[in-house]
């Protein structure tokens, strides 16, 4: 792969996973807080809300695991999927960092 192919996969990653967390604000915007599932878990579970966000990641990361074991036996959609989901982990624990520092 080249640079040039490799800068243009890197952009389309990042307009998919742009694409996925402005889809999924719908979904877990309640109350105007983007962050709000994290620390609604955190709380029901007595952790830290970077840690309530990492266990909901290890579900990706699992199964990111078992597929790197036979990669061809999935499609480019799953593979987008599944990277898309813990790429979009890395971005929202980034915006936690920033709003517990913030409190």
């Amino acid at each position: 792969m080249t640079d040039e192919q490799f800068l243009i996969e890197i952009e389309r990653a990042y307009l998919r996973s742009k694409s996925l967390l402005t889809k999924k604000a719908k979904e877990y915007s309640r109350g105007g807080d983007r962050l709000g599932h994290f620390h609604r878990a955190a709380a029901a579970q007595s952790i830290l809300p970077t840690e309530a966000l990492m266990g909901m990641a290890m579900k990706h990361i699992i199964s990111i695991a078992d597929m790197v074991k036979n990669p061809l036996d999935y499609t480019t959609g799953q593979w987008h999927e599944k990277l898309d989901d813990l790429r979009n982990y890395t971005f929202l624990l980034d915006a936690l960092l920033v709003d517990l520092k913030e409190e």
